[in-house]
């Protein structure tokens, strides 16, 4: 809950409660330290113990002044405060992470689904979005629809488009075997599958079924993606798709 601080400072959402986490949003964008700030924010921090059994530690100031809770070996390096990338991200793997928590989100995916009852009853406790709130039913817990959850039906639509769909001889694996008909799953889908599918299919399988406003948050995070995978980047574009992140994830919250 805390995309909004990288929306310009007179961006309409930053004033929206309700939608969020119950309050407005006046900070400012976070500062990317430079090596050297790190580098004397680690000095106070305790030297690493290996072993199994090795207690760990309360570290001063976590979570308040700092995030850190190791000093990191990296560090010893004569270079390594001067890089502007210190770790390489692998986007493929990213991508993996996303298809896997929105798909099993709008497939409402035991264990995969990011719309758990923790999450509702985190609503609850901000007081926003009423028509989410868990419902006590003769005492059952219900969990109302939400508007990003497709259902069984679609599902079953859904999985035999996936079926019957034909891609490029080397496009893809065999989609087939990733796809339940008749318990309406999706699963064990490789790293490259899950990049097309985020790339390319998700936008496709949502927009019959979903409302605009969730179809467009994801056309956007699909598109994020595509063009960040593109053969040739241009600063500009990246540039762009930094500003373009922070609204999507807004979208998305």
């Amino acid at each position: 809950m805390g995309h909004r601080r990288f929306l310009p400072e007179d961006h309409v959402w930053r004033n929206q409660k309700s939608q969020f986490n119950g309050k407005k949003e006046t900070g400012e964008v976070p500062k990317r330290p430079a090596g050297d700030e790190v580098f004397i924010e680690l000095q106070g921090l305790p030297p690493v113990t290996f072993g199994k059994r090795v207690k760990k530690q309360k570290i001063a100031g976590f979570g308040t002044s700092h995030n850190w809770n190791k000093h990191s070996i990296f560090f010893q390096l004569p270079y390594w405060r001067t890089l502007e990338l210190r770790h390489n991200l692998d986007v493929m793997h990213i991508e993996k992470n996303v298809y896997d928590n929105g798909l099993g989100t709008i497939f409402n995916i035991d264990g995969k689904t990011k719309d758990s009852l923790n999450a509702r009853l985190d609503l609850q406790a901000m007081d926003i979005r009423c028509e989410l709130h868990p419902v006590d039913n003769n005492g059952k817990i219900v969990l109302p629809t939400a508007c990003y959850a497709l259902t069984n039906e679609e599902k079953k639509m859904i999985c035999l488009w996936l079926v019957n769909i034909k891609v490029p001889d080397g496009y893809s694996s065999n989609l087939t075997r990733c796809v339940n008909v008749g318990e309406h799953k999706i699963s064990d889908m490789k790293t490259h599958d899950c990049h097309v599918f985020l790339e390319r299919l998700l936008p496709l399988i949502v927009r019959d079924f979903l409302p605009r406003h969730v179809v467009d948050a994801l056309t956007e995070l699909s598109n994020f993606f595509t063009e960040l995978c593109a053969k040739v980047l241009n600063k500009d574009d990246l540039d762009r798709l930094q500003d373009q992140i922070a609204l999507t994830l807004c979208k998305l919250e």
